[in-house]
């Protein structure tokens, strides 16, 4: 990883306090990008991944949303080869418009490691309750025009073990239930605050919420850090299904250096492919088996 982006991610250690007062039906989060500004033309050349977003518009509202992540440095997949410190994964992100002037930003965490299950009810399910390679928890924020070049969030999705178990967490917020969320500027409704199940990675509005996720098997009761979800660079945008990674000359699956970061955990030379709903993520771990829910699966279901 170059100096710079050392730099910047440094900037994002110490995370803007969360705040739940205030009216958020008002205000919104100021990103010098209006609906107008967003939409292009076909063919555009701001529009790289040719979905009729602005590239710029995409950046510029994935940082300003980015979640503040409340998360466990104790876990197995603890990072601290990247300063400050995160729960290893690659951090990317993915922007789809819509008609109505709405966007869906996808965060999509990408961690190396599912660290699974240590209970007492392990010792009768143990196959419910093993690690694997690759943890496709995502989160995803549906934001609206608020005025001028104010946006403001309007539904988050949070998965919560998806296409498996999920008990009813992997699903839309919406209306009076954010309200059950911390947010990171207050009365503009603008970054919502993540509770991550330690070592599982599912996402919770609350850490109540997250010690009754999955039956009671998640919990946060070791989470003491906070991490702003990085969005540096328009290399960790992965593009749309039509050209995916267009950084990257358009490719579908992509090795854990392109972004940049360079952590010490992933293997050197595995790639992903994201946009593909039949390829298991797997973390980046080379010859790794078994492997979490497919990245393309879960984007295709939530509309990109």
């Amino acid at each position: 990883m170059g100096a710079p982006l050392l730099f910047l991610l440094a900037g994002c250690a110490s995370a803007p306090a969360a705040s739940t007062s205030g009216d958020r039906e008002s205000g919104g989060v100021r990103t010098g990008r209006t609906a107008e500004t967003c939409t292009v033309s076909p063919g555009s050349a701001d529009d790289a991944d040719r979905d009729g977003t602005d590239d710029g518009c995409e950046h510029a509202l994935a940082a300003a949303f980015a979640p503040l992540l409340v998360l466990d440095d104790t876990e197995c997949g603890w990072d601290a080869s990247v300063p400050p410190g995160r729960v290893g994964g690659e951090y990317l992100y993915a922007v789809q418009g819509s008609e109505r002037g709405r966007v869906r930003i996808a965060y999509l965490p990408a961690y190396y490691r599912d660290c699974g299950w240590r209970l007492p009810v392990c010792r009768l399910t143990p196959w419910l309750c093993r690690p694997h390679a690759g943890d496709s928890e995502l989160i995803v924020v549906e934001v609206a025009p608020a005025g001028g070049d104010r946006w403001r969030a309007e539904r988050v999705f949070l998965s919560a073990h998806c296409h498996g178990r999920s008990a009813g967490w992997c699903r839309w917020y919406s209306g009076s239930e954010l309200d059950g969320f911390g947010w990171v500027d207050g009365a503009a409704r603008g970054a919502p605050v993540v509770w991550v199940a330690s070592g599982k990675h599912g996402g919770y509005p609350s850490p109540a919420a997250c010690g009754a996720g999955h039956w009671g098997y998640d919990g946060c009761g070791r989470n003491r850090v906070s991490r702003r979800y990085p969005v540096l660079s328009r290399r960790q945008n992965v593009g749309s299904r039509a050209v995916p990674f267009p950084y990257a000359g358009g490719k579908e699956c992509i090795g854990r250096e392109a972004v940049g970061w360079g952590s010490a955990l992933p293997a050197p030379g595995a790639v992903e492919c994201f946009w593909d709903p039949a390829a298991a993520f797997r973390g980046w771990q080379s010859g790794a088996g078994g492997g979490a829910t497919a990245y393309g699966r879960q984007l295709r279901d939530l509309g990109f």
